[in-house]
């Protein structure tokens, strides 16, 4: 296990630890070390996500993971908001906006609980062949991607460095949702 994966593996069982945290400290004079305390944890990770999002697989699935939380709380943050009041035209706006946030925290639910669903609970596409490319997309949050045999996936960083420099042959157990490597072996040339 790398270091990356290791503290992307520990980010969850972190929040919960801080939530727990806050929550036991909330009336004590503790209350603010402990604020200070998780606020400095959480802006060390939020830095280490945007920095190393895509070195280990688990990094990946920490980003899903948090995209169906944010959507499902954006849904269900228009469940406390009183009823719109005033006139017929404002409560129609009103009730508009609470409709389109709605829909928008539950796409982004329904997407990235999709995806992992797709990976995990599904069988896993198996590609074997020798790497035939490997090349960074295109864009502000670019994606590495390998083809081997016709199909192209998408890789962490430090696979794609290995298969970017050898080209081996390799077998490739490929998630179904997010079209990502979970398992390589290399295979004899």
């Amino acid at each position: 296990m790398t270091t990356a994966e290791f503290i992307a593996a520990c980010f969850w069982p972190f929040m919960a630890i801080a939530a727990f945290a806050l929550l036991k400290a909330r009336k004590t004079a503790a209350f603010p070390f402990v604020v200070n305390v998780v606020s400095v944890s959480v802006a060390a990770y939020v830095v280490l996500g945007v920095a190393y999002d895509r070195s280990s697989i688990i990094a990946v699935n920490d980003g899903h993971v948090g995209l169906v939380l944010l959507g499902l709380a954006i849904a269900g943050s228009q469940l406390r908001r009183p009823a719109p009041e005033g006139p017929i035209r404002a409560k129609a706006k009103a009730l508009a906006s609470m409709i389109l946030i709605v829909l928008l925290g539950s796409w982004m639910a329904w997407y990235a609980g999709r995806m992992l669903f797709l990976d995990f609970m599904t069988d896993r596409l198996v590609i074997e062949g020798r790497v035939v490319r490997a090349e960074r997309s295109s864009g502000r949050r670019a994606d590495y991607l390998v083809t081997v045999a016709g199909r192209t996936v998408k890789v962490t960083t430090p696979i794609y460095e290995r298969l970017q420099k050898f080209r081996p042959a390799v077998r490739l157990d490929v998630g179904r949702g997010s079209n990502y490597v979970y398992e390589i072996e290399y295979l004899a040339n």
